[in-house]
């Protein structure tokens, strides 16, 4: 299981004055925090001037006195992404729930969620196995509701990748509803006792923002 970190910061671009890129790859600074080196990493990022978060992925790369530095491949491109799109409704929240995914004329498999959130889901899946776009897919939790009946969410992909595939979900139906919001309980429930820390008032960047000129 990966390691969970969150990290409260005021903006997205203050972040980017912390990740140091290197071949593609950015280098993040963890303080606080304790891990051999090599364990997975998902680093859920709090903007709290914008209200906006991110995930991002990678690994433990070293564990000097303080703290920890993450490798995260592809971090300046999702952040900067960021400060260019609108904030998400609904925060995507990293998991690694098991789920029964069935896409519309394909076998059923066992997969797992990368993140979900009440507007959709990130699927660890081949589109060969979890559909194309545009395909319905019905995800089955392992479990029943309160009223015994098999929990269960349906919606169409929209987007694929070579290992991934994304969900939105179809909230007109009841029973998507239910299972969606006990599927983002069970993530919120994963991220309980994660290390957390917080960007300093006093860092330097702070002095590095560009001031506001009145006309």
């Amino acid at each position: 299981m990966a390691l969970r970190l969150r990290y409260l910061i005021d903006t997205p671009r203050h972040l980017l004055e912390h990740v140091h890129v290197v071949d593609g790859a950015g280098y993040f600074f963890f303080p606080a925090a304790a891990s051999p080196t090599g364990v997975p990493v998902c680093l859920w990022l709090d903007f709290s001037a914008t209200g906006q978060g991110a995930l991002l992925r990678g690994w433990v790369w070293a564990r000097p006195k303080g703290g920890l530095w993450l490798e995260l491949p592809g971090a300046a491109r999702t952040i900067g992404q960021m400060e260019r799109s609108a904030p998400r409704l609904h925060l995507r929240i990293a998991c690694e729930q098991l789920v029964l995914a069935e896409a519309e004329y394909r076998p059923a498999i066992l997969c797992r969620l990368r993140d979900v959130s009440l507007d959709g889901a990130r699927l660890a899946a081949m589109p060969a196995d979890a559909g194309t776009v545009g395909a319905r897919i019905r995800i089955a939790l392992p479990e029943a509701s309160a009223a015994g009946t098999q929990l269960e969410a349906f919606g169409r992909v929209i987007w694929v990748s070579a290992a991934e595939v994304g969900v939105r979900w179809n909230l007109n139906d009841g029973r998507s509803r239910d299972a969606v919001a006990r599927l983002v309980e069970i993530a919120d429930e994963e991220w309980l006792g994660a290390r957390a820390a917080a960007h300093p008032r006093s860092c330097r960047c702070a002095a590095r923002e560009p001031e506001l000129r009145l006309a």
